[in-house]
């Protein structure tokens, strides 16, 4: 069983201060299967998509560019 209740979740917890972020599967309001993201025991945040396979999420998209941005100010050589 899961802990939120989503069909899949795959948690971690960040450095300094302890906080559980998850991602998983869930259903909307409308009943439709979708993608969401969880900080500790707060909301619910689903993710916005195009519906493009190809594509990536809002929230990947966003998420790459912060780090591609802390990498270049830090002076950290991107990854492959």
């Amino acid at each position: 069983m899961t802990t939120r209740g989503w069909y899949q979740e795959r948690t971690l917890t960040t450095v300094g201060r302890a906080v559980s972020v998850t991602t998983g599967l869930t259903r909307d309001p409308e009943g439709r299967l979708v993608a969401a993201i969880a900080i500790s025991d707060g909301p619910t945040a689903i993710y916005r998509h195009s519906g493009d396979p190809g594509e990536r999420t809002e929230l990947v998209t966003n998420a790459a560019d912060t780090v591609k941005e802390l990498r270049k100010l830090a002076d950290v050589p991107p990854t492959r």
